[in-house]
């Protein structure tokens, strides 16, 4: 009645040979080295992105405040002041409405306001004065060319951020502003 059944067992090889899915650790390894490469390469680039930025602001506030001093030498219309004798003083008598200053006087705080607003606001300078007044035609730059006799420059230095080529402090900026009187 019960007749035996023969299963027949094949058996399996030992070594099975698959097709191969997924990543070897060598494989890995290489990707994670390529990975942090230019991992490294963009945060180079973020670091000399940082430095320009600052640079360009400092050039802007450099720029902005000799504009601030342009406008109070035009306000001092005063033709008997040299303004590159003017030496920076504070003063009493010109810091409020109620205080009647002389032009000198006024002459003399508004140069030391700018001298002082330009080392609050800007890196100090590694050669010396961080502002000037001078004769344009002393200067004979590209910013003061020095094209009329009472064109004064107004000067402005300031210690740079960035180089190009090291990426270092690189000595002074300096922004060259020509106005006439």
């Amino acid at each position: 009645m019960l007749k035996h059944l023969a299963i027949q067992v094949e058996r399996m090889p030992l070594a099975v040979s698959y097709p191969s899915r997924g990543f070897t650790l060598i494989e890995v390894l290489i990707s994670m080295v390529i990975l942090a490469i230019g991992l490294l390469g963009l945060g180079s680039l973020q670091l000399m992105s940082l430095r320009d930025n600052t640079d360009a602001y400092n050039y802007q506030q450099a720029t902005l405040l000799a504009y601030e001093m342009q406008d109070r030498i035009h306000s001092n219309n005063d033709s008997t002041i040299d303004w590159t004798t003017v030496v920076a003083n504070q003063g009493t008598s010109c810091n409020s409405l109620a205080n009647i200053c002389t032009p000198a006087q006024l002459a003399a705080f508004d140069f030391w306001y700018w001298k002082d607003s330009v080392s609050r606001t800007l890196p100090a300078s590694t050669t010396g004065n961080s502002v000037e007044i001078k004769k344009s035609s002393a200067v004979k730059t590209a910013g003061c060319q020095g094209t009329y006799n009472s064109s004064l420059c107004l000067i402005t230095r300031w210690k740079r951020t960035n180089s190009a080529k090291t990426g270092v402090l690189s000595g002074d900026a300096t922004f060259y502003l020509e106005i006439t009187i």
